[in-house]
């Protein structure tokens, strides 16, 4: 038997010597899933954080949004508040490593119970820990990788990110009218809302996606050929230059001169 297993195994025995009286556990039992444990601390490092790599570049960092930029803040929000919460957990350690050394100075019974208590407990702080740093590094990766694959160069600033803005809300805007129209055959009102604030025409804007949604249907009826997502990335990009300049519009209706405040944005070379 290893010493990993012995360890399990020992412990699991001082529960069962501890708690007098188990109707069905007996010793017998309590070194066999001791014996298993020794998969279950193996496997259990592979736990420790709240998503999957897939999860977090896959639908975290997609946000149903198009915009590198916004992509690019997301991993740094995320990152950030990981990079918190890791740090906590690091300072709650500390003080716990100080408990731990009065407690075993004190060496009465109470206090060695404390310590195993503690340091039970640090262990499994050690396992989100290193889930943390492994999210960190994930979500650094993706940064690196939008970054190099949309030539954004290594000093962007805000103004870089508001100058896209126009482009995200717009194409948000039809994606989430597709979506309406696709599923229902009418756009709802929180999106016609959407649309008209970037100066989209709402009845132009349902036919444009309704001549999409019926060459879609063409194609699958007459043609025998499934368009792929590209395609409809495609539709998303043409639609969203087609109204690009739209905004402009609801600018001079407003009575703004300027939608970006040049003056009270972060620059990289300030």
């Amino acid at each position: 038997m290893s010493d990993i297993v012995k360890k399990d195994v020992s412990d699991l025995m001082e529960v069962h010597r501890s708690v007098n009286g188990l109707a069905t556990m007996t010793p017998d039992k309590i070194a066999k899933v001791a014996e298993r444990m020794v998969e279950i601390d193996r496997a259990i490092n592979t736990l420790g954080r709240k998503n999957t790599q897939t999860t977090i570049q896959m639908m975290t960092l997609t946000m149903l949004s198009d915009s590198p930029y916004r992509r690019l803040r997301q991993c740094i929000i995320q990152i950030n508040d990981k990079k918190e919460a890791l740090m906590d957990s690091y300072w709650r350690l500390r003080k716990l490593e100080y408990r731990i050394k009065k407690w075993k100075e004190k060496g009465d019974e109470f206090s060695l119970i404390k310590v195993g208590e503690a340091e039970y407990g640090m262990q499994t702080s050690k396992i989100y820990i290193d889930g943390a740093l492994k999210e960190i590094a994930t979500l650094q990766e993706a940064y690196l990788e939008i970054q190099k694959n949309h030539n954004i160069p290594d000093d962007w600033d805000e103004e870089a990110a508001e100058l896209e803005e126009i482009q995200h809300h717009l194409r948000q805007a039809i994606r989430q009218s597709h979506r309406d129209m696709t599923l229902s055959g009418t756009i709802s009102q929180g999106n016609a809302e959407y649309l008209e604030q970037y100066g989209v025409h709402l009845q132009v804007a349902t036919k444009v996606i309704s001549d999409y949604i019926n060459e879609c249907n063409r194609m699958m009826k007459e043609d025998d050929k499934v368009p792929n997502i590209n395609h409809y990335y495609e539709f998303l990009d043409n639609t969203t230059k087609l109204f690009s300049e739209e905004y402009k519009k609801v600018l001079t209706h407003i009575g703004l001169d300027n939608l970006v405040r040049q003056e009270f944005l972060y620059r990289s070379t300030q």
